[in-house]
């Protein structure tokens, strides 16, 4: 309200917001390069830094307080640089993949321990995604295979490793991930992720490097579970409605089974 009220911007406020949008590529390249610095691989750098492209608007609320007569022309770059990287980050994952060959030459030879090549060893059966369906299917199968989980969500891991799960952290978007990724000995994978986009992605991913497997996965709805299908999942199975077969099949054996024991 206070910049709506500030009064409308002159010709100086357009070219400051003008000349600071052009220098948004820049920061977008300094920060890659220090994310690198830091041995983050070419793909985390890429997404982090183009993720923090736009000014932030926190700037605006310092600018209120210090230097008040450059709100407006602030305000103006602040929107300027989310008009720009808002379509940018909805097609970052396609972005990189298109030139990923030129940002792997930045990269180090020794990588962040986050961002190591995996191997499965032993394990039969991979879980991709830990969320309530992930953690349920670990919960029923770990005692008849042995196992090893994946998630994207690196304090969902550690406490999940605190608690004796075989869980390590990985993105399924990432392709360095996939590229590093040994398979040992596993025979099938559980996609319950909870991105319909990665699900698809990790199935396609899976195929092309070479997967025979079984991969199996769940969706919410039949469109969705079509597309996985034809990424290369063997097979989806419908969440509500298997949860709908398994609430009914509860009632016929609670409510029914007596009555036909019985005759």
């Amino acid at each position: 309200m206070q910049i709506g009220v500030g009064g409308l911007p002159d010709s100086n406020a357009w070219l400051f917001a003008g000349v600071m949008t052009l220098l948004l590529p820049l920061k977008a390249v300094l920060l890659f390069l220090l994310l690198i610095l830091f041995k983050l691989r070419s793909r985390s750098a890429f997404l982090t830094s183009l993720s923090l492209t736009n000014y932030s608007e926190f700037g605006l609320i310092v600018a209120s307080v210090v230097l008040p007569e450059w709100l407006i022309p602030l305000a103006l770059t602040v929107a300027a640089s989310f008009v720009i990287s808002a379509p940018l980050n909805r097609f970052a994952h396609p972005i990189y993949d298109r030139i990923s060959n030129k940002l792997f030459k930045f990269e180090r030879d020794t990588h962040h321990p986050d961002e190591q090549p995996v191997s499965l060893g032993t394990a039969q059966v991979l879980i991709m995604g830990l969320g309530r369906t992930g953690k349920a299917a670990y919960n029923h199968l770990q005692k008849d295979v042995s196992l090893i989980a994946m998630d994207s969500d690196p304090a969902k891991v550690a406490s999940l490793q605190e608690q004796g799960f075989n869980v390590f952290y990985a993105d399924a978007e990432d392709q360095v991930f996939w590229q590093g990724l040994n398979f040992g000995s596993v025979q099938a994978v559980i996609l319950s992720l909870n991105d319909v986009e990665a699900k698809v992605i990790a199935a396609k991913k899976l195929r092309k490097i070479g997967f025979t497997g079984e991969i199996i996965s769940h969706s919410m709805h039949d469109d969705e579970a079509n597309a996985i299908i034809a990424a290369g999942a063997n097979e989806t199975y419908l969440t509500m409605s298997e949860a709908g077969v398994g609430i009914a099949e509860h009632v016929k054996q609670r409510c029914f089974s007596a009555g036909v024991d019985a005759a």
